[in-house]
């Protein structure tokens, strides 16, 4: 779950993004085995380990987020938007409840706690980062460390698990002042512990595609986000009976 792009040429691809019809384009031309590929890899496969995953793993509780660090105000605004997208998408509640903008503008919810919280954004220089981050898991996460301080990617994230549930998360942004890498590295990073974990060059148009233009969910990731949370697709699916499903959930939406 990271993101490898280089953004020197962020703008150039923004304007090919938002040309008329590019992404709803591509999306047509899949069709819709081409789409239930596309979504058993992304949900069931693993980029590091080539490991298969049997079973659907998704959300259950709503996701309660915060942001740790000072990071710049549009970076809130970014990580806010991103949530409230991803909650329409799915029907899956999501929200923002703290940052330090947030507590000394005095905007917190009452009756938070430390407990309260089940997705952590941590947005600290690269040795802060560390330390901060082996306080709170240890050492889970030491390989995605290894790979933001070898510059091999922008950011990293890692949901954790009881049994097929997902129970919390961990988003690290290694207080980057691009604000054009903090954005896709939002997008990226917050739809993927969604459940949708894995990255593929074989997947496109896609945000989970290291290779491609998009830094922005395109229509074909908001299939691959309604599948995963639709109703009828329980935590612990098989995934042969997910695919089956997914097939069916695609032909109710584009017949």
């Amino acid at each position: 779950m990271n993101n490898r792009r280089k953004f020197c040429w962020v703008a150039l691809l923004a304007a090919v993004i938002l040309l008329p019809g590019s992404d709803a384009g591509a999306e047509e031309r899949l069709s819709n085995a081409q789409i239930v590929r596309n979504f058993n890899i992304v949900a069931f496969g693993n980029e590091y380990t080539l490991k298969r995953y049997e079973f659907v793993r998704k959300w259950r509780k709503p996701i309660i987020a915060r942001i740790d660090g000072n990071p710049p105000a549009y970076f809130e605004d970014f990580v806010r938007d991103h949530l409230r997208d991803l909650a329409k998408i799915t029907g899956h509640p999501a929200r923002l409840a703290y940052s330090e903008r947030m507590r000394r503008e005095k905007r917190l919810q009452k009756g938070l706690s430390g407990k309260s919280f089940n997705m952590f954004l941590l947005f600290y220089p690269m040795d802060k980062l560390t330390t901060v981050l082996r306080g709170q898991v240890g050492n889970l996460m030491d390989p995605s460390l290894v790979r933001l301080k070898a510059g091999q990617s922008t950011c990293e994230a890692q949901f954790f698990k009881k049994g097929n549930e997902i129970k919390s998360a961990v988003v690290l942004f290694p207080a980057y002042d691009k604000r054009e890498t903090l954005r896709a590295c939002v997008v990226e990073e917050l739809t993927q512990v969604m459940g949708l974990a894995n990255d593929s060059n074989a997947v496109s148009p896609s945000i989970f595609n290291d290779s491609s233009q998009f830094f922005e969910l395109t229509a074909h990731d908001r299939l691959l986000l309604r599948i995963l949370y639709d109703k009828r697709m329980p935590i612990g699916m098989p995934r042969s009976d997910a695919m089956v499903l997914a097939h069916q959930i695609l032909f109710e939406i584009r017949p």
